[in-house]
Protein backbone atom coordinates (compact mmCIF):
# COMPACT_ATOMS: atom_id res chain seq x y z
CA UNK A 1 0.00 0.00 0.00
CA UNK A 2 1.28 3.46 -0.88
CA UNK A 3 2.07 5.87 1.97
CA UNK A 4 -0.32 8.79 2.48
CA UNK A 5 0.53 12.46 2.04
CA UNK A 6 -1.57 15.28 3.52
CA UNK A 7 -2.24 18.45 1.54
CA UNK A 8 -4.45 21.51 1.78
CA UNK A 9 -7.61 20.55 -0.10
CA UNK A 10 -9.88 20.20 -1.86
CA UNK A 11 -8.01 18.80 -4.90
CA UNK A 12 -6.94 21.55 -7.26
CA UNK A 13 -5.21 23.71 -4.66
CA UNK A 14 -1.68 24.91 -5.28
CA UNK A 15 -0.50 22.60 -2.47
CA UNK A 16 -2.09 19.67 -4.32
CA UNK A 17 -0.51 20.72 -7.61
CA UNK A 18 2.91 21.08 -6.00
CA UNK A 19 2.65 17.69 -4.28
CA UNK A 20 1.62 16.01 -7.54
CA UNK A 21 4.59 17.54 -9.35
CA UNK A 22 7.00 16.07 -6.80
CA UNK A 23 5.46 12.75 -5.73
CA UNK A 24 3.23 11.87 -8.72
CA UNK A 25 1.81 8.36 -8.11
CA UNK A 26 4.18 7.39 -5.29
CA UNK A 27 1.72 8.37 -2.53
CA UNK A 28 -1.98 8.45 -1.73
CA UNK A 29 -3.24 12.00 -1.35
CA UNK A 30 -5.17 12.85 1.83
CA UNK A 31 -6.88 16.24 1.64
CA UNK A 32 -7.22 18.40 4.76
CA UNK A 33 -9.40 21.43 5.45
CA UNK A 34 -6.77 23.86 6.77
CA UNK A 35 -3.00 24.31 6.88
CA UNK A 36 -3.10 23.53 10.60
CA UNK A 37 -4.96 20.29 9.83
CA UNK A 38 -2.27 19.36 7.29
CA UNK A 39 0.43 19.78 9.92
CA UNK A 40 -1.52 17.85 12.56
CA UNK A 41 -2.22 15.01 10.13
CA UNK A 42 1.44 13.98 9.96
CA UNK A 43 1.65 10.71 11.87
CA UNK A 44 2.33 7.00 11.45
CA UNK A 45 -0.87 6.76 9.37
CA UNK A 46 -0.08 9.80 7.20
CA UNK A 47 3.72 10.07 7.25
CA UNK A 48 4.11 12.92 4.74
CA UNK A 49 2.68 16.34 3.95
CA UNK A 50 3.23 19.38 1.75
CA UNK A 51 2.57 22.76 3.34
CA UNK A 52 3.02 26.33 1.96
CA UNK A 53 5.81 28.29 3.62
CA UNK A 54 6.25 31.62 1.82
CA UNK A 55 5.13 33.57 -1.21
CA UNK A 56 7.47 35.87 -3.10
CA UNK A 57 4.84 38.65 -3.19
CA UNK A 58 2.78 38.28 0.00
CA UNK A 59 5.41 36.89 2.37
CA UNK A 60 5.39 34.11 4.95
CA UNK A 61 2.40 31.84 5.56
CA UNK A 62 1.47 32.60 9.16
CA UNK A 63 -0.45 29.36 9.78
CA UNK A 64 2.62 27.32 8.86
CA UNK A 65 4.89 29.16 11.28
CA UNK A 66 2.27 29.01 14.00
CA UNK A 67 2.25 25.22 13.57
CA UNK A 68 6.05 25.13 13.73
CA UNK A 69 5.83 26.65 17.23
CA UNK A 70 4.10 23.53 18.54
CA UNK A 71 5.86 20.83 20.58
CA UNK A 72 5.25 18.32 17.77
CA UNK A 73 7.55 20.27 15.46
CA UNK A 74 11.01 18.77 15.85
CA UNK A 75 9.76 15.77 17.85
CA UNK A 76 7.23 13.99 15.60
CA UNK A 77 6.94 16.33 12.59
CA UNK A 78 10.00 17.43 10.62
CA UNK A 79 10.77 19.59 7.59
CA UNK A 80 12.39 17.28 5.05
CA UNK A 81 12.49 19.28 1.85
CA UNK A 82 11.36 22.31 -0.09
CA UNK A 83 9.50 22.80 -3.34
CA UNK A 84 8.69 25.91 -5.38
CA UNK A 85 5.76 26.53 -7.67
CA UNK A 86 5.12 29.38 -10.08
CA UNK A 87 1.68 30.70 -9.10
CA UNK A 88 -0.60 32.15 -11.78
CA UNK A 89 -4.03 33.17 -10.56
CA UNK A 90 -7.31 33.58 -12.42
CA UNK A 91 -10.71 35.01 -11.53
CA UNK A 92 -13.51 32.44 -11.85
CA UNK A 93 -17.30 32.61 -11.55
CA UNK A 94 -20.29 30.39 -12.17
CA UNK A 95 -20.74 29.91 -15.89
CA UNK A 96 -22.62 32.87 -17.36
CA UNK A 97 -22.02 35.34 -14.51
CA UNK A 98 -20.75 38.75 -15.66
CA UNK A 99 -18.09 40.85 -13.98
CA UNK A 100 -20.58 43.52 -12.88
CA UNK A 101 -22.70 40.89 -11.08
CA UNK A 102 -19.92 39.91 -8.66
CA UNK A 103 -20.79 40.88 -5.08
CA UNK A 104 -17.77 39.41 -3.32
CA UNK A 105 -14.44 37.73 -4.06
CA UNK A 106 -13.37 34.70 -2.04
CA UNK A 107 -10.03 32.91 -1.79
CA UNK A 108 -7.17 32.09 0.55
CA UNK A 109 -5.75 35.24 2.15
CA UNK A 110 -2.44 34.73 0.33
CA UNK A 111 -4.19 34.69 -3.06
CA UNK A 112 -6.25 37.78 -2.18
CA UNK A 113 -3.05 39.58 -1.21
CA UNK A 114 -1.18 38.44 -4.29
CA UNK A 115 -3.96 39.83 -6.53
CA UNK A 116 -4.69 43.02 -4.59
CA UNK A 117 -3.82 45.36 -7.45
CA UNK A 118 -6.19 43.64 -9.89
CA UNK A 119 -8.99 43.55 -7.36
CA UNK A 120 -8.63 47.23 -6.48
CA UNK A 121 -8.64 48.28 -10.14
CA UNK A 122 -11.23 45.85 -11.55
CA UNK A 123 -13.56 45.26 -8.61
CA UNK A 124 -13.19 48.33 -6.39
CA UNK A 125 -15.25 48.18 -3.23
CA UNK A 126 -16.20 44.53 -3.68
CA UNK A 127 -15.69 42.69 -0.34
CA UNK A 128 -12.87 40.15 -0.15
CA UNK A 129 -13.56 37.08 1.97
CA UNK A 130 -10.88 34.68 3.23
CA UNK A 131 -11.42 30.91 3.04
CA UNK A 132 -9.02 28.04 3.84
CA UNK A 133 -7.80 27.40 0.28
CA UNK A 134 -8.10 28.52 -3.33
CA UNK A 135 -9.75 25.24 -4.34
CA UNK A 136 -12.27 25.55 -1.50
CA UNK A 137 -13.08 29.01 -2.86
CA UNK A 138 -13.57 27.69 -6.39
CA UNK A 139 -15.83 24.90 -5.16
CA UNK A 140 -17.97 27.20 -3.03
CA UNK A 141 -18.62 29.61 -5.94
CA UNK A 142 -20.80 26.92 -7.48
CA UNK A 143 -23.20 27.25 -4.53
CA UNK A 144 -23.47 31.06 -4.53
CA UNK A 145 -25.82 33.41 -6.33
CA UNK A 146 -28.78 32.27 -8.40
CA UNK A 147 -31.48 30.71 -6.23
CA UNK A 148 -29.26 30.50 -3.15
CA UNK A 149 -29.11 32.87 -0.19
CA UNK A 150 -25.41 33.51 -0.83
CA UNK A 151 -24.26 36.60 -2.77
CA UNK A 152 -22.93 36.11 -6.28
CA UNK A 153 -19.25 35.34 -5.82
CA UNK A 154 -16.00 35.04 -7.72
CA UNK A 155 -13.00 33.01 -6.64
CA UNK A 156 -9.27 33.33 -7.17
CA UNK A 157 -7.60 30.04 -8.05
CA UNK A 158 -5.45 28.34 -10.70
CA UNK A 159 -6.54 27.49 -14.23
CA UNK A 160 -6.16 23.79 -13.38
CA UNK A 161 -8.48 24.22 -10.41
CA UNK A 162 -11.07 26.05 -12.52
CA UNK A 163 -11.06 23.19 -15.01
CA UNK A 164 -11.48 20.62 -12.24
CA UNK A 165 -14.91 21.85 -11.11
CA UNK A 166 -17.60 21.64 -13.76
CA UNK A 167 -19.72 24.77 -14.04
CA UNK A 168 -16.98 27.36 -13.56
CA UNK A 169 -15.90 29.98 -16.09
CA UNK A 170 -12.65 31.96 -16.15
CA UNK A 171 -13.19 35.72 -16.54
CA UNK A 172 -9.56 36.86 -16.24
CA UNK A 173 -6.19 35.07 -16.25
CA UNK A 174 -2.81 36.07 -14.78
CA UNK A 175 -4.28 38.52 -12.28
CA UNK A 176 -1.41 38.24 -9.75
CA UNK A 177 0.46 41.46 -8.92
CA UNK A 178 3.79 40.14 -10.21
CA UNK A 179 4.52 37.84 -13.15
CA UNK A 180 7.26 36.19 -11.08
CA UNK A 181 4.80 35.20 -8.33
CA UNK A 182 6.19 32.03 -6.70
CA UNK A 183 5.32 30.03 -3.59
CA UNK A 184 7.76 27.91 -1.62
CA UNK A 185 6.49 24.79 0.14
CA UNK A 186 7.91 22.58 2.87
CA UNK A 187 7.81 18.80 2.66
CA UNK A 188 6.96 17.40 6.09
CA UNK A 189 7.57 13.88 7.39
CA UNK A 190 7.14 11.98 10.63
CA UNK A 191 10.84 10.99 10.71
CA UNK A 192 14.02 12.96 10.23
CA UNK A 193 15.98 10.39 8.25
CA UNK A 194 13.74 7.92 6.34
CA UNK A 195 13.94 8.33 2.52
CA UNK A 196 11.12 10.28 0.91
CA UNK A 197 8.89 8.34 -1.53
CA UNK A 198 9.10 8.79 -5.26
CA UNK A 199 11.72 8.24 -7.92
CA UNK A 200 13.30 11.66 -7.57
CA UNK A 201 16.71 11.51 -5.90
CA UNK A 202 16.97 14.19 -3.24
CA UNK A 203 20.36 15.95 -3.05
CA UNK A 204 22.75 15.86 -0.14
CA UNK A 205 21.16 17.54 2.86
CA UNK A 206 22.61 21.02 3.20
CA UNK A 207 19.91 22.99 5.00
CA UNK A 208 18.38 22.99 8.45
CA UNK A 209 15.58 24.83 10.24
CA UNK A 210 16.26 25.66 13.89
CA UNK A 211 13.71 27.01 16.38
CA UNK A 212 15.22 29.25 19.06
CA UNK A 213 13.29 30.47 22.09
CA UNK A 214 13.53 31.18 25.77
CA UNK A 215 13.35 28.10 28.01
CA UNK A 216 10.12 27.42 29.95
CA UNK A 217 9.76 29.94 32.79
CA UNK A 218 9.63 28.55 36.31
CA UNK A 219 7.36 30.07 38.93
CA UNK A 220 8.99 33.14 40.42
CA UNK A 221 11.35 33.75 37.50
CA UNK A 222 11.46 37.19 35.93
CA UNK A 223 10.02 37.41 32.41
CA UNK A 224 12.71 36.77 29.76
CA UNK A 225 14.15 39.82 28.05
CA UNK A 226 13.53 40.06 24.30
CA UNK A 227 16.88 41.80 23.76
CA UNK A 228 18.77 38.89 25.33
CA UNK A 229 17.06 36.36 23.05
CA UNK A 230 17.62 38.55 19.99
CA UNK A 231 21.31 38.79 20.88
CA UNK A 232 21.44 35.00 21.15
CA UNK A 233 19.82 34.64 17.74
CA UNK A 234 22.17 37.13 16.10
CA UNK A 235 25.13 35.29 17.61
CA UNK A 236 23.70 32.09 16.16
CA UNK A 237 23.63 33.59 12.70
CA UNK A 238 27.30 34.48 12.92
CA UNK A 239 29.03 31.76 14.88
CA UNK A 240 26.99 29.03 16.54
CA UNK A 241 26.45 26.68 13.60
CA UNK A 242 29.52 27.66 11.60
CA UNK A 243 27.55 28.05 8.37
CA UNK A 244 25.56 30.58 6.40
CA UNK A 245 22.25 31.89 7.77
CA UNK A 246 19.79 31.92 4.88
CA UNK A 247 16.72 33.44 6.57
CA UNK A 248 15.21 34.28 9.95
CA UNK A 249 11.53 34.47 10.88
CA UNK A 250 9.79 35.42 14.12
CA UNK A 251 6.45 34.62 15.72
CA UNK A 252 5.00 35.22 19.20
CA UNK A 253 5.71 32.31 21.52
CA UNK A 254 3.03 30.04 23.00
CA UNK A 255 3.71 31.38 26.50
CA UNK A 256 1.63 34.02 28.28
CA UNK A 257 4.61 36.40 28.48
CA UNK A 258 4.07 39.56 26.37
CA UNK A 259 6.53 39.93 23.47
CA UNK A 260 8.24 36.62 24.21
CA UNK A 261 9.11 35.55 20.68
CA UNK A 262 10.16 32.38 18.91
CA UNK A 263 12.76 32.63 16.13
CA UNK A 264 13.09 30.30 13.18
CA UNK A 265 16.57 30.30 11.69
CA UNK A 266 17.28 28.54 8.42
CA UNK A 267 20.95 27.75 7.98
CA UNK A 268 22.79 26.16 5.09
CA UNK A 269 26.07 24.47 4.27
CA UNK A 270 26.78 26.06 0.90
CA UNK A 271 29.93 24.09 0.08
CA UNK A 272 29.99 22.35 -3.29
CA UNK A 273 28.08 19.03 -3.40
CA UNK A 274 30.07 15.82 -3.13
CA UNK A 275 29.32 13.21 -5.77
CA UNK A 276 30.45 9.91 -4.25
CA UNK A 277 28.04 8.18 -1.86
CA UNK A 278 30.58 7.57 0.94
CA UNK A 279 31.74 11.18 0.80
CA UNK A 280 28.14 12.42 0.79
CA UNK A 281 27.36 10.35 3.88
CA UNK A 282 30.49 11.65 5.62
CA UNK A 283 29.53 15.26 4.83
CA UNK A 284 25.98 14.75 6.12
CA UNK A 285 27.27 13.25 9.36
CA UNK A 286 29.66 16.17 9.86
CA UNK A 287 26.84 18.62 9.05
CA UNK A 288 24.56 16.99 11.64
CA UNK A 289 27.31 17.05 14.27
CA UNK A 290 27.78 20.79 13.71
CA UNK A 291 24.05 21.38 14.10
CA UNK A 292 23.85 19.33 17.29
CA UNK A 293 26.86 21.19 18.70
CA UNK A 294 25.21 24.52 17.86
CA UNK A 295 22.02 23.49 19.66
CA UNK A 296 24.05 22.58 22.73
CA UNK A 297 25.82 25.98 22.67
CA UNK A 298 22.46 27.77 22.67
CA UNK A 299 21.21 25.69 25.57
CA UNK A 300 24.43 26.30 27.47
CA UNK A 301 23.88 30.04 27.00
CA UNK A 302 20.43 29.78 28.59
CA UNK A 303 18.29 29.46 25.48
CA UNK A 304 16.17 26.68 24.01
CA UNK A 305 16.89 25.30 20.53
CA UNK A 306 15.31 22.51 18.48
CA UNK A 307 16.19 21.17 15.05
CA UNK A 308 12.90 21.26 13.14
CA UNK A 309 14.17 19.87 9.87
CA UNK A 310 17.03 18.77 7.65
CA UNK A 311 17.06 18.71 3.87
Amino acid sequence: MLPQLAFLGPPGSYSHQCALDRFEGAVQYAEQNTITDVFRAVSADIPYAVIPQENSVYGTVIDTYDSLRSPEAGSSVYVRGELTLAVRHCLVVRRGVQLEEIQRVISHEQALGQCSRFLSETLPGVPRVKVPSTSAAAQSVLYCGGDTDEPESAAICSVQCAELFDGLEILHKDIQNEASNTTRFYILANTLDAPLPGSKQDPRRQRALIRISNPPRRQGDDPPGPIRLLHMVMSTLLTTFGCTALRIDRRPSLTDVPFDDVYFVEVGDVTLPVLSEPATKSCEEEWRERLDAGVQRIRAAGGEATILGLW
